[in-house]
């Protein structure tokens, strides 16, 4: 844009300049014939044409001679001019930009891609802490569970029921039902569940945050993981209306998939998702984790074993924050044997609740 407008500016230049030696030449013409001329005008002939035609033909000359002389020193002068204004100008232009953005949060919309205000962050970050390696590092953490997330969890809760198993495995095996319950806005389409008893599987679900949620079954003689009696959705519902549930399986695998709704989807709204699961443990693995699956606000957990023969229950809080978690035992003696744990604030995929128990009484394990 600037080079346009310096040639158009040039090219004005030397217009003028001809149309003034043009102009020039053709007076000192006219002079000339009107010399050659017996019968003039008066007037006309007392004009001196001649001398007008040679001031503005030298003026068209000069015009072209002075530009050419002195624009690379007027050049260099607004530089100079530009440079000294804008280091003058440049703290306080810096400050109100600072000031604008860190007030309102449109303004560094409009202007920054998602890179740049990558950049930005991590920089403040790295003055903030003093090291930029630190700041490199949390950010990167930071940006993978955080503004990767597709969803976001409000209020969540999971409410644990474990029980003793009926049949042959009565002795080595816990039932536990598992409901979940939170707010979102949905950006899956369809919600999958799988059991597998793959490790490198399981963790290749478990870290990338999808639709997809899994239960890892650690291999046995007792259970296959693509056994409903291992593992089975019992109910998807979204805003209390429940959704039909598919499943299929094959060896050691086994997947649920429910629909959320194209309506709800674009409908782009908060809504209530709940599903419960029931699966199998071993009384001899003394240990059930919970993995969170998104960014999570709010999270409250109940852990019901009434009637199992558990003879204490802890609770291991794997989620590292500053808020402490909150835990209640419950009451000696009490008939009702739920352990409570509530956690404030976000949380972030990869990290849980864990809970270890010890059971009443010797059983054979295994």
């Amino acid at each position: 844009m600037n080079d346009l407008l310096s040639r158009l500016r040039r090219f004005k230049l030397i217009l003028t300049s001809l149309i003034l030696t043009v102009s020039g030449i053709a007076l000192i013409a006219y002079q000339r014939r009107l010399d050659g001329q017996i019968d003039t005008n008066g007037v006309v002939h007392s004009v001196p044409w001649s001398e007008l035609g040679g001031i503005l033909f030298g003026a068209g000359l000069l015009n072209i001679w002075v530009d050419s002389f002195f624009r690379r020193e007027h050049e260099a002068m607004n530089d100079q001019r530009m440079r000294q204004m804008f280091a003058d100008q440049a703290p306080l232009m810096r400050d109100a930009v600072l000031r604008a953005f860190a007030a309102n949060t449109e303004d560094l919309a409009r202007v920054a891609t998602p890179e740049t205000l990558d950049q930005v962050v991590t920089n403040s970050l790295a003055l903030r802490f003093g090291d930029r390696q630190f700041a490199e590092e949390i950010f990167r953490d930071i940006h993978d569970q955080a503004i990767e997330a597709r969803e976001r969890w409000h209020d969540a809760s999971i409410d644990i029921t474990v029980s003793p198993m009926e049949g042959k495995h009565a002795d080595d095996y816990f039932a536990v039902t598992v409901r979940w319950e939170y707010t979102t806005i949905p950006s899956y389409a369809q919600r999958q569940f799988v059991c597998l008893s793959d490790r490198r599987q399981y963790a290749e679900l478990t870290h990338v945050q999808s639709e997809t949620s899994a239960w890892f079954l650690k291999p046995n003689d007792a259970f296959d993981a693509s056994q409903r009696e291992a593992f089975e959705l019992l109910k998807f519902s979204v805003h209390g209306e429940e959704r039909k549930i598919r499943r299929s399986s094959r060896k050691g695998f086994q997947s649920y998939t429910a629909e959320v709704g194209s309506d709800v989807i674009d409908a782009g709204k908060p809504v209530g998702i709940a599903y419960t699961y029931r699966t199998v443990t071993k009384r001899s693995g003394h240990l059930l984790f919970f993995d969170i699956e998104a960014p999570t606000r709010d999270l409250k957990v109940s852990f019901d074993h009434t009637s199992a023969d558990l003879a204490h229950v802890s609770v291991i809080d794997m989620v590292p924050s500053v808020r402490r978690t909150r835990i209640e035992q419950p009451a000696k003696g009490a008939n009702d044997k739920t352990l409570r744990a509530e956690v404030d604030g976000w949380i972030f995929p990869r990290s849980g609740i864990a809970f270890v128990w010890t059971v009443r009484f010797s059983r054979s394990e295994h």
